[in-house]
């Protein structure tokens, strides 16, 4: 993400900034309002793609005289984004090529509280059985604040009317005598700019949205969030074509009104509250719920994400974790540091019996950043069971398993994601490791070395391989690939490695990931890819299972490897022999060659 500046425009020097951050590498943009459509030219000059998100309407931009530069920028955008139908014709841009209709999302929710309802109603004055309608915005013309005023003398004193936030000083002076003898008379309420937003929500029975032209306001689909039934003029944005949308469903009695027509208004209001007081809370809490689901904020991040840089895919993240609290939070710190957005980030506890989980939650807490924490209450007994359940549970394209001791550069996934680029045959990308020991202290700065024992100078720079010629030269004798947390994979492709040989990962404890990854690469179509920058870091430990694992059993796993590879590939005699000598190192290495029977030839 590029730095925050303030920039002017109408400077010479704006088109120099924009050419600067191309030429760091920064290639898409979002233009966030037609106020801002002025820089759609410079952009353009200096090859930066941009999305253009607009949320004025057309007495807006005439007022401002925007109409011009927004044309430009429709024409010059990759997608143009108005969050509904209507906002696209009010725009003229229904027949537009590059439109892409995107409800916008609910930053922060507000959900129902009956005891802040109780509380705030009893601080107001107001009995259980009187109805508030409320409104909210800058007082003003275009906002229909004169309306609401209205809308109070319509009602009678049948209701208390609320508007919440400032004034406009001319309104305020040209209404002040109305104003004056509203604000005496009891039913009528202007607190003024407040923060706690969501408290007088709960406290209202029906949220009026009396605007004459207002996009699609934030504060409506907060409303909608905290329970409440919405009544909205037609032709005045887009929240009348919302309130239709969720009409359908039976959480909400909402009501579309002629344009100002403050009778009808009234009437709609009176029915509307009587609704909405007659509801249980539970049933108003579940009206919230479902509109909260609705308009779920990541979910609209997402899509923008993915039309303003459509070449990065939905990655998700899974930390396989027990009791590893120690490591917890430079493990999340380093994912949350990637220079790649992340679609999701799941930790997953493996029964662990130290505090992992409130470290996993504080730090994404410190970070401000979400994860979904999923606990085993029982040990599943295998890693590899493990991955598989992540498989399962991930929704990304591409899966990163993140092992929660280890760690990486910032820059991990973004170099992978720029040698995979858009070559679908590609299903695994991995880089190079340095390794260090539990405290963090350093062993190695590379694994190049120990690469180069069997695979010569194949991984000694950034590499391009088909799947069988990767495990011809990378594991057909040993197993290259030393530690998960260095690759990510095709998620639906890894998911249907695991379910092929599940069988075999029911008894292998060691060689498990290696014999997945042989799957994987022996199927159709499959390539992968290598980076040699030591940007994944492995911590070692000495109680690791492959240090603890009977050693005679470690031997007959590889064993069972390498027969496997020679059925599976028909490999030439002179890799029969490096797997035997591999065997053999191995075996003397363990202290095992005065044993009988050194090999074990494993059947099918």
């Amino acid at each position: 993400m590029a730095p925050t500046e303030i920039i002017s425009i109408a400077s010479e020097s704006t088109v120099h900034k924009f050419s600067t951050l191309r030429k760091k590498g920064f290639h898409s943009a979002i233009i966030n309002s037609a106020a801002a459509s002025t820089a759609a030219p410079g952009l353009t000059q200096v090859n930066i793609d941009f999305v253009f998100l607009i949320h004025e309407l057309p007495t807006l931009l005439r007022s401002r005289n925007l109409y011009p530069s927004m044309e430009l920028a429709c024409k010059l955008a990759r997608q143009v984004i108005v969050p509904t139908n209507g906002m696209a014709r009010k725009l003229n841009l229904e027949s537009a090529e590059n439109l892409k209709i995107l409800p916008q999302g609910l930053y922060s929710t507000t959900p129902f509280s009956i005891q802040t309802r109780q509380m705030m109603r009893k601080q107001l004055g107001f009995t259980t059985t009187d109805p508030v309608v409320m409104g909210a915005g800058y007082a003003d013309l275009r906002k229909g604040f004169d309306l609401f005023l209205q809308l109070w003398r319509k009602l009678r004193g049948k209701a208390h009317c609320v508007w919440l936030g400032d004034i406009d000083p001319s309104l305020k002076n040209s209404l002040h005598i109305e104003l004056e003898n509203a604000c005496s008379s009891g039913t009528f309420h202007m607190p003024g700019r407040i923060d706690n937003v969501p408290a007088w929500l709960s406290a209202a029975d029906v949220f009026v949205l009396p605007s004459r032209e207002d996009p699609y306001p934030s504060v409506v689909l907060e409303a909608l969030a905290a329970g409440l039934p919405c009544a909205a003029f037609d032709e005045a944005g887009g929240i009348p074509d919302l309130l239709k949308e969720i009409n359908d469903s039976e959480n909400f009695y909402n009501r579309i009104i002629p344009f100002a027509d403050v009778t009808t208004l009234a009437s709609a209001a009176e029915d509307m509250a009587k609704w909405s007081m007659k509801r249980t809370n539970k049933e108003r809490q579940k009206s919230g719920l479902f509109a909260q689901k609705s308009f779920d904020f990541k979910r609209y991040t997402q899509q923008i994400l993915r039309l303003s840089m459509p070449e990065i895919p939905k990655i998700s993240v899974v930390i396989p974790s027990h009791n590893y609290s120690r490591y917890m939070s430079g493990r999340l710190s380093s994912i949350f540091a990637q220079t790649i957005p992340i679609y999701e980030i799941i930790v997953l506890d493996d029964a662990s019996d130290d505090n992992s989980l409130q470290i996993a939650r504080q730090t994404a807490k410190d970070w401000n950043r979400n994860i979904v924490c999923v606990e085993n209450a029982v040990a599943s007994g295998s890693v590899f069971r493990q991955w598989h359940k992540a498989l399962k549970l991930a929704q990304g394209e591409w899966i990163w398993i993140a092992e929660a001791d280890d760690f990486c550069e910032p820059h991990f996934l973004e170099n992978i994601l720029d040698g995979i680029k858009k070559n679908s045959s590609i299903v695994m990308g991995f880089t190079d490791s340095r390794s260090v020991d539990e405290n963090g202290t350093p062993i190695s700065p590379s694994y190049r070395p120990y690469y180069s024992e069997t695979a010569g100078f194949l991984l000694e720079n950034n590499s391009h391989f088909t799947g069988e010629e990767f495990v011809r030269g990378c594991l057909s004798e040993r197993n290259l690939v030393l530690n998960v947390s260095s690759a990510i994979f095709k998620r639906d492709r890894l998911l249907s490695a695991i379910n092929s040989c599940q069988k075999d990962l029911q008894t292998l404890r060691v060689a498990g990931d290696w014999r997945i990854y042989i799957e994987l690469l022996t199927q159709k179509e499959s390539e992968v890819i290598y980076i040699a920058k030591p940007l994944n870091i492995r911590r070692r430990h000495a109680d690791s299972i492959t240090h603890t694992l009977n050693r005679r059993n470690h031997i007959e796993e590889i064993a069972y490897i390498h027969y496997l590879l020679s059925n599976k590939l028909n490999l030439p005699e002179s890799h029969i022999i490096r797997q035997n000598h591999y065997r053999l190192m191995l075996e003397t290495q363990f202290g095992l060659m005065n044993k009988n029977n050194t090999e074990k030839i494993i059947s099918n």
